[in-house]
């Protein structure tokens, strides 16, 4: 390593850094070790992204752009595997992934999600390599009641599992303040093993559109997430019900559901029809980015109605391109991702949001303002910014271990 490189090596074993978010598995997780891995190279680094081969068509090695390559590892079906299921293919990912670190090629490892740490963390450990652990979700604790308290546990694996890399690791890379909160509460890592390197955003591919009165008036409303209850689209669908009729607001529903998730899916339908606003809603799947920006500047608010977050990465996306989000403040890290000035709601009350919504959207100067304040906000929120904070504590585990 010179005094301004590090090879690092990025484990994602559950799903693909190159999946498009709203999918089954994929999430703002995706796009923030995809984004990082790209900056950390236009800073002059080299990162390798190890994922599951989940196709068995796909080639062992992608070059995703100068500096940033994907490995595909054979572990388990080279097919989907439900969350539920990955636990069973953390001991072969292991043993296809330590002749990788073994060959002296990487300063560094670091595991995204609570599978990869399992899988990457002893054979760091092994090798003398420092490792860095980020969860980007942590399992609500086991009796949990309400998914206010976080994602729940896919599996008996999962706690323990969030235990052994939280405690294992040299360094947790939290994505936000209330994350790094809910791991010191949850599993006692001391702050000195314990770092915050918040999300950025690409202000280029995520920018405003030209005509803010257009979508102010007869406003689209977006959702963008996986469809799942932790979500929380029926929330955006009550909202949409409670709107004055005379905005002639519809609303998108942007992502998929997992499997597991095919009668909630049926059941957000059968809402809809209940709620009357069948005909003003649509479900229109998983986006690709530039989809996803395209729809984000076209949109008239965003609604991120999900009980829990770490971060909100589609709120700072949502910002970038100008639209202002409407939020639930109790939803983990989502203070950190919206402006000081932003919609962030103390209540789910569907007839709260609707009023707030409706009063942002009547007040043409206000909404100007709401525009400008969000983009000003995530300009300085960039992926460069990202990836240097993220360098600089690796490199600082590397020095540490020389």
């Amino acid at each position: 390593m010179t005094a301004t490189s590090l090879r690092i090596a990025a484990v994602c074993l559950h799903t693909s850094p190159l999946a498009e978010p709203g999918g089954a598995d994929a999430g703002g997780m995706n796009v923030v070790v995809l984004e990082q891995s790209l900056a950390l190279a236009r800073l002059g680094h080299r990162v390798d992204l190890f994922t599951r081969r989940r196709d068995p068509g796909a080639p062992a090695i992608i070059e995703v752009a100068e500096g940033v390559r994907l490995l595909h590892l054979d572990a388990g079906p080279a097919a989907p595997v439900a969350k539920g299921d990955m636990d069973a293919t953390i001991r072969p990912f292991r043993e296809q992934l330590r002749p990788h670190l073994a060959a002296g090629e990487y300063d560094v490892v670091h595991s995204h999600h609570w599978f990869s740490g399992v899988a990457a963390l002893p054979a760091a450990r092994e090798l003398g390599l420092p490792h860095l652990q980020s969860f980007h979700s942590v399992a609500a604790p086991e009796g949990s009641s309400t998914l206010e308290a976080g994602e729940p546990a896919e599996s008996e694996g999962r706690i323990p599992g969030e235990q052994f890399a939280a405690t294992g690791s040299d360094l947790v890379v939290a994505v936000s303040d209330a994350e790094a909160r809910t791991v010191v509460e949850r599993y006692g890592v001391p702050g000195e093993r314990l770092a915050v390197v918040r999300p950025g955003v690409d202000i280029d591919r995520f920018r405003p559109c030209e005509d803010d009165r257009a979508r102010r008036l007869r406003p689209t409303l977006l959702f963008t997430a996986r469809i799942e209850p932790l979500k929380g689209p029926d929330l955006a669908l009550e909202v949409l019900s409670r709107l004055d009729p005379a905005l002639g607001a519809r609303l998108v529903l942007a992502g998929s559901a997992a499997p597991a998730f095919a009668e909630y899916l049926d059941s957000l339908r059968e809402l809809a029809r209940e709620l009357g606003v069948e005909d003003r809603v649509e479900l229109v799947g998983t986006l690709d980015r530039d989809e996803l920006a395209e729809a984000m500047r076209c949109a008239g608010a965003l609604l991120l109605t999900s009980w829990s977050e770490t971060f909100g990465l589609v709120a700072l996306e949502a910002q970038a391109s100008g639209t202002p989000v409407l939020a639930w403040r109790s939803a983990g890290g989502v203070q950190e991702a919206v402006a000081p000035d932003g919609l962030l709601l103390a209540t789910r009350d569907p007839d709260v949001w609707a009023e707030s919504l409706e009063a942002l959207l009547e007040d043409g100067e206000r909404y100007a303002e709401a525009v400008r304040s969000a983009r000003e906000f995530a300009s300085t929120r960039i992926w460069e910014t990202t990836a240097t904070a993220l360098a600089s504590l690796c490199r600082r585990l590397v020095e540490e271990r020389a």
